[in-house]
């Protein structure tokens, strides 16, 4: 059994959806299916029309198996999240969130795994996120399109995978992404 593993939004989910599914669907026999993505797995379910055998979501801090069980979580330690919501007060920021595997939302809840702040000034994103991380060694931070986005050092996509891979026996695993957040699945 082989392992197809696909980014999302702008890979999976793009002009050729329908006909994305129709492959998936046609070599599911030898192949188990997983989509990786950004999004929590609720605002995953709004526009995926297709089953998966897993389901990485939130960038690697939660997978859940087929019936939708959560089998993985790595989620950032409350204080940090407390601290970091401290921080995004300081730098005035006006839209970000706090995600967990089924929203997301203005104000720290449990289980937070991915915190992400909307892109207001370019020019000062370095020295923001450094601010935002200073002192902080459980957590990593990358800039997205429209996002800076904070999680667990311990989460991101090829982890996931790798503990996919530590759980199931696969005879090939293959990646395919286009954001930041899909190279280092892809590179490994």
């Amino acid at each position: 059994m082989n392992l197809i593993v696909s980014d999302f939004d702008g890979t999976f989910f793009d002009d050729n959806y329908d006909k994305n599914i129709e492959f998936i669907d046609s070599c599911r026999d030898k192949n188990n299916f997983v989509i990786a993505t950004g999004r929590n797995f609720n605002y995953l379910k709004t526009d995926l029309k297709t089953n998966c055998d897993y389901y990485i979501c939130n960038d690697g801090g939660y997978i859940l198996d087929s019936k939708e069980n959560v089998i993985y979580k790595n989620i950032i330690d409350s204080k940090t999240v407390n601290e970091i919501y401290s921080r995004i007060l300081k730098l005035n920021y006006k839209e970000y969130y706090f995600d967990n595997i089924t929203s997301a939302t203005k104000v720290p809840t449990d289980n937070i795994d991915k915190i992400f702040i909307k892109l207001e000034d370019l020019n000062k994103v370095d020295d923001d996120i450094k601010y935002l991380l200073d002192g902080l060694d459980d957590v990593y931070a990358y800039q997205s399109l429209h996002w800076i986005n904070i999680m667990s050092v311990n989460s991101n996509k090829d982890k996931a995978i790798d503990y996919l891979a530590e759980h199931n026996e696969f005879n090939n695993i293959y990646v395919i992404g286009n954001d930041i957040n899909d190279y280092d699945m892809i590179k490994k």
